[in-house]
């Protein structure tokens, strides 16, 4: 229990009263000190008693995509004696928004309850709440007592998703279950895969009638399996790409295609990791369906930048993680030296995606106008240019996403020329 400065000034007057009163001789000086006395010692009559607050909070939902408002219910019971003041605050985690205020201000009698409603909105996220600030007075504000009540909670805000139109991945291994990636097998399939003579109990519906004809043979249509793959996602979160224009970060737009890619490729049934590759390897291990994609939003809900000295180059990427002969994402604005690292994935049997944000234009809004801004721009897209121009003769996929524009947009746009990896 603190006294307040309401106790001080008080005791303090009652000081100066009676020594005055003694200094002069004067009983009514005396006389006069004898009421804030009285009051000087009313908290050491009345202590305070230690409040016991029971406090509930739950968030609806529980996880949000970024910008969606949840909502956040505080219930609050007094289990102790009477509290005849008592405040209390909750301070929300920095990226959180209140629509209204989550505190309380007034008296609590035993078995009192109070209920705080309000919607919270916030940026990309984990967020976790751990309590509220209790600081209790008595009536006439001459004590206080400060403490702490725990009411935790957790809120993940996921990076929002954009739509990805149907993507048409190739690669060489792939798993037992049926999916929509070829496989390079016959089997069962709607796509053609080549003929071969007729066996006893294959269906009728599958003859090839013309062939037969030809050949003066029954023979049978083959098709190609479809079949699930294994996909490995990788973010890049190093500081040296990062690029900041107007107080937004090119960082929160990869973030987002990732995101959208692994929304993606779970739903078409592939088996998909996530590694966030920046101040140290944040991996989710592969999984399937609903569960895999909440862990992997989670993941990528608290991913931020960083950097360390291991990490500062994609030679360090851990291959071991992905299983031989799979479909690699990455996500990143890239830099001319991680060219070698990429060759070699796939020269090593790795079929290689990269979706890379146009760092160049985002960071132009930032300059003024004028000769020396389009000359540097040039100068940068010819280097650009060049990098891709090295991962294209390597057979790897590259596609510039101008964050201005839908990512579905700029994957339409990077496939013109006859690339085999999207069907529009």
């Amino acid at each position: 229990m603190n006294m307040t400065w309401s106790w001080l000034l008080v005791t303090s007057l009652c000081s100066i009263l009676i020594l005055a009163g003694l200094l002069f001789g004067n009983g009514a000086l005396l006389a006069l000190a004898v009421p804030y006395l009285l009051f000087s010692l009313i908290p050491f009559w009345r202590n305070l008693k230690e409040p016991i607050l029971a406090i509930e909070r739950s968030v609806e939902p529980s996880s949000v995509q970024g910008g969606q408002p949840c909502r956040m219910t505080v219930f609050i019971e007094n289990r102790g004696d009477d509290l005849e003041e008592v405040f209390l605050a909750d301070a929300l985690p920095p990226g959180l928004k209140a629509e209204e205020s989550f505190a309380y201000h007034g008296g609590l009698r035993c078995g009192q309850s109070k209920t705080l409603v309000g919607v919270l909105r916030g940026v990309r996220g984990k967020y976790e709440f751990s309590g509220f600030q209790l600081l209790q007075h008595d009536l006439l504000g001459m004590c206080q007592r400060e403490a702490f009540v725990s009411a935790p909670a957790t809120l993940a805000v996921l990076p929002a998703l954009e739509r990805v139109e149907r993507l048409r991945i190739s690669p060489r291994r792939t798993r037992i279950y049926t999916g929509s990636i070829r496989s390079r097998e016959s089997g069962a399939g709607v796509e053609f895969f080549g003929t071969r003579p007729y066996v006893s109990g294959d269906p009728m519906r599958h003859l090839n009638w013309k062939a037969g004809a030809r050949w003066d043979l029954l023979i049978t249509n083959l098709f190609e399996q479809e079949r699930v793959a294994d996909v490995g996602i990788v973010l890049d979160a190093r500081k040296a790409v990062e690029v900041r224009a107007n107080g937004e970060s090119l960082f929160e737009h990869s973030v987002r295609a990732a995101a959208s890619l692994a929304d993606y490729f779970l739903s078409q049934g592939n088996r998909v990791g996530l590694l966030i590759y920046g101040r140290m390897m944040e991996w989710t291990f592969p999984g399937y369906g609903q569960a895999q994609r909440a862990r992997v939003l989670v993941s990528l809900a608290k991913a931020e930048l960083g950097e360390h000295a291991v990490f500062s180059e994609l030679e360090h990427l851990p291959t071991c993680l992905f299983p031989s002969e799979s479909q690699i994402v990455l996500v990143s604005p890239l830099l001319r030296r991680d060219v070698p690292m990429l060759r070699y994935l796939r020269a090593v049997g790795y079929r290689v995606l990269i979706i890379s944000p146009d760092w160049i234009a985002f960071e132009k809004s930032l300059l003024p106008p004028g000769t020396f801004t389009d000359l540097a721009e040039r100068i940068a897209r010819m280097e650009r240019e060049a990098l891709f121009s090295k991962l294209r003769r390597a057979h790897v996929n590259v596609v510039e996403w101008d964050v201005t524009t839908p990512l579905h947009v700029s994957m339409k746009q990077g496939i013109a020329g006859g690339k085999r990896w999207f069907l529009g």
